[in-house]
């Protein structure tokens, strides 16, 4: 469900944000700016924040709660996220921008596969084309040496 532009992964390497992606399908509370609450299993984060949240329990400032089976929360909503005390925060980072990097690195290799195939292909067709021409020529000598 990873998909991003260069802006999103400049985002991901520069904020905090890779650490909620470390959060991604693990419960935890979420504290809104309106004193509401949401505790759920965080399914995606993108690089603003924005915290998509599957079989939630949404408490609102009355103490109400409401069951969700999917939560959109906006990033500018949320005033904390709760980390949950067994992911550790260092190493959690870590990883993230490890897989991160991988994906990246992965993208460019199948760009420069994709570069070097053209270039054989480009190759393969200068021979042919080479091969063509010297052909016509050798067809052209026969036929002027027949003719004589």
């Amino acid at each position: 469900m990873f998909q991003s532009n260069s802006r999103e992964r400049y985002y991901f390497y520069n904020s905090l944000s890779i650490l909620l992606k470390a959060v991604e399908n693990k419960q935890t509370t979420i504290d809104l700016r309106n004193e509401a609450s949401v505790y759920g299993t965080v399914e995606h984060v993108d690089a603003s924040m924005n915290i998509v949240m599957k079989d939630c329990l949404f408490t609102d400032p009355r103490g109400d709660k409401f069951p969700f089976e999917m939560f959109f929360v906006q990033a500018r909503n949320i005033r904390f996220v709760q980390i949950p005390p067994t992911v550790r925060i260092i190493p959690a980072i870590k990883d993230q921008l490890q897989q991160l990097s991988q994906r990246t690195s992965k993208k460019k290799d199948a760009k420069r596969t994709y570069k070097e195939k053209r270039a054989q292909l480009r190759q393969q067709e200068g021979i042919l084309a080479v091969q063509s021409i010297l052909e016509k020529k050798k067809t052209m000598e026969s036929s002027n040496s027949e003719d004589e």
